[in-house]
């Protein structure tokens, strides 16, 4: 198994500019979880850390290199494409759909703002319509980039994050889903078609992310194609063919010639002289011939 995993390893390092290859499914499932498994566990540390910085009105490191999962995520990204594209060009895709992962980011990041703003503004109690003024006005005073972002770090470490998670899960949970289909109605009264676009944008921004990630997913999964396609020969060793099956022909017997029949009649009188006496073999006259009387039955015969 080690010498099937290394070879992924060493082709998803050194083949990092091949875009135009094929890549099994092994070599793609034993690198790409590996890699977002260290990034996401050193994502933590490197997130208390910036916090650290901006508690302390300190501008943090800038290198990207300096914070191991953002390293880490860069230094990958081109191999990560490369591995990503071969993989759909042996399962027999284009390699255009490994946009499908930046897809699903982008719908991810516009559905998480709609849902930080509009949580917020539908509290009854007033209090997140308050926060999110505040820290506009926060962000408006500040002299700087970095001195908005110093206050806004100040501002929330002071707040009791168990009261605010509280009141955002009770928003969400008296949500009513189908408010979106009763304001489509009403907009349908009036126009169809913006109903229509309505209904279409919000279900692509809502369900998008999870459906190009499931996309991603199947097409990851799929096996390789078999044979030689534009992208090269398949690295996947073709299937052995049964051999076809021998049909087996009766025995038949064999033809007895004439002189073969001769000797075995001869051989087969041969042995019922000697059961009944009248062999005329040397060994059987000699030893008959002892015998008293024996001229007397070869006369009489």
């Amino acid at each position: 198994m080690i010498s099937r995993i290394l070879p992924a390893f060493e082709s998803f390092a050194f083949k990092f500019l091949d875009f135009d290859g094929r890549t099994t499914r092994l070599e793609y499932w034993c690198v790409i979880p590996l890699v977002w498994l260290f990034i996401f566990l050193m994502l933590p540390g490197d997130a208390s850390e910036v916090w650290g910085h901006l508690l302390r009105r300190e501008v943090p490191p800038l290198n990207p290199f300096h914070y191991g999962s953002l390293g880490l995520f860069l230094f990958t990204f081109i191999p990560r494409l490369s591995l990503t594209v071969r993989r759909l060009h042996d399962a027999g895709r284009s390699g255009r759909w490994a946009k499908l992962p930046f897809t699903a980011v982008s719908l991810g990041l516009v559905l998480s703002v709609g849902l930080l703003t509009a949580i917020p503004m539908s509290d009854p109690s007033g209090l997140g319509p308050g926060l999110m003024v505040a820290g506009a006005v926060t962000a408006s005073l500040s002299g700087s980039f970095w001195e908005a972002l110093f206050n806004l770090a100040a501002i929330a470490n002071a707040l009791d994050w168990d009261a605010i998670l509280a009141m955002l899960l009770g928003v969400a949970a008296q949500a009513d889903p189908g408010g979106v289909l009763d304001q489509t109605g009403v907009i349908a009264a009036h126009d169809p078609v913006l109903a229509f676009q309505y209904l279409f944008h919000f279900t692509l921004i809502a369900l998008g992310p999870f459906i190009a990630l499931l996309l991603h997913l199947y097409f990851m999964l799929l096996p390789s194609e078999r044979g030689g396609n534009t992208h090269g020969t398949s690295p996947v060793p073709p299937a052995r063919a049964r051999p076809a099956a021998v049909k087996e022909t009766p025995m038949r017997a064999m033809p007895v010639w004439p002189s073969a029949r001769r000797k075995r009649k001869g051989s087969c009188r041969r042995r019922a002289r000697r059961r009944s006496g009248n062999c005329i073999s040397a060994g059987c006259w000699a030893s008959r011939a002892a015998e008293p009387g024996f001229g007397n039955q070869r006369t009489a015969s």
